[in-house]
Formats: structure tokens, C-alpha cells, sequence
């Protein structure tokens, strides 16, 4: 037996953990570390004071399997995938024209 401590979720609890984590955040963004809009995203998030949970697909325990979770729920292969109050928002570009017609802070305090 190893030493290793296996940090890995399982598989078939993908779904609970994720449930859990819609449930218990009000902003969840489905990221990546390596993506560019994902990043853009998280800072105009931060410069706007609100709150968030990133999942962070490529570091999280089962990562993939936690993500094809989301995608079978989303039917959206791409990353970020935002949720607010528990229900899929949209992506990047969803938030961004609600920032640009200066509605973004009134949708995300409202939901």
C-alpha cells in the first residue's frame, strides 16, 4: 500500500459535487488556468467587488469528469461557463455585453 494520499473524487460524485458547489455559491465560473477569457473574466469580476468560486477544471480532483458534468448540462464545450444562483448564465461574452451596457452589476446583485 502507498503512502500517497489519493486526492481524487470520485468519478460518480461528480454531479453531488458539483450540485454542492451551485448551491453553496451564488457566482461559480466553470475556468481553466491556461485560458485567456477565463482570466479576463475573474479580474473584471475582482474589479467589481463581487464574490465568485472558480473551479479550476485542470486542478480540481477529477477535473474532467467534472466538467463533462457541466457540459451535459450546458451542451457548452468551452470554457468559462459562469452560474448564477445555481442555473447556467453563459459564457465570456454573455457577461462582457452586460458590462458594456452598464447592466452587469444590476443582473449579478438581482439573481
Amino acid at each position: 500500500m502507498s503512502g500517497k494520499m489519493n486526492n481524487a473524487l470520485d468519478p460518480a460524485k461528480a454531479p453531488q459535487f458539483l450540485d454542492m458547489m451551485l448551491r453553496r455559491n451564488k457566482i461559480v465560473i466553470i475556468s481553466a488556468t491556461y485560458c485567456e477569457y477565463c482570466t479576463k473574466l475573474k479580474m473584471l469580476l475582482i474589479e467589481m467587488k463581487h464574490r465568485f468560486v472558480s473551479l479550476e477544471i485542470n486542478i480540481i480532483p477529477n477535473g474532467r469528469e467534472v466538467f463533462a458534468e457541466v457540459v451535459g448540462r450546458t451542451g457548452v464545450h468551452t470554457v468559462p461557463q459562469v452560474f448564477l444562483n445555481g442555473k447556467y448564465f453563459g459564457g465570456y461574452d454573455d457577461l462582457v455585453a452586460l458590462y458594456r451596457r452598464g447592466e452587469l452589476s444590476a443582473t449579478l446583485e438581482r439573481r
